[in-house]
């Protein structure tokens, strides 16, 4: 098992010290077309073999982030990517304030290293300092729930809804929903409306 990475935390300057990993949070505007092609590449080679049509035309998932938690190696090499939005969901009829989370990915030769939860830990730092969102969310698929609970996510399933990106019509199904406390403690009980796409 790789040791966890020397992680430097930094919106504005994203220069590397000591060849440490640069975690970036960028705005979507700051994203050029050249980032965005060599963000579709990176997710199409973390993915693969699923989801290549995809990312090859997309770099997100379901609907577009407003930033994106990047990860690069010295040389500038994107090592590990998050995309997430924050929006206010509904819960069993509350309304809470999340960022939902999307297109998670760590480069193949890069995994079990530490960057997925180093994302996750720079996004709670920033959302913390934004007051954005009282809960970051995603949705994923049973083989990665354990993964997700040791990046300091709780697991539930939960019937979802949210909006069909080709039809606009609500889709629902049931989910393993993944919520990380940023700062309330506790996630509401009930069904889930993302008011709006999945991310």
């Amino acid at each position: 098992m790789r040791a966890e990475p020397q992680v430097v935390a930094d919106e504005q300057d994203s220069r590397p010290r000591d060849g440490a990993t640069i975690l970036s949070v960028v705005p979507e505007a700051a994203l050029t077309e050249a980032d965005r092609a060599a963000l579709r590449a990176f997710l199409v080679a973390a993915y693969a073999p699923h989801h290549a049509d995809v990312f090859s035309r997309h770099d997100f998932w379901g609907g577009p982030p407003t930033a994106r938690v990047i990860a690069r190696g010295p040389d500038g090499t994107l090592l590990a990517h998050l995309g997430f939005s924050a929006r206010t969901i509904a819960v069993g009829g509350t309304e809470v304030r999340v960022a939902g989370v999307g297109a998670v990915a760590t480069h193949p030769t890069h995994r079990g290293g530490g960057l997925g939860r180093a994302l996750f830990d720079r996004l709670a730092e920033h959302l913390a300092a934004s007051g954005a969102a009282d809960f970051a969310l995603l949705e994923c698929r049973d083989a990665v729930v354990g993964f997700y609970e040791a990046c300091g996510f709780r697991h539930s399933v939960r019937t979802v809804t949210a909006l069909d990106p080709a039809t606009g019509a609500p889709d629902v199904s049931t989910s393993n929903l993944m919520v990380r406390p940023l700062g309330r403690e506790s996630f509401p009980a009930g069904d889930v409306d993302l008011c709006g796409q999945r991310w």
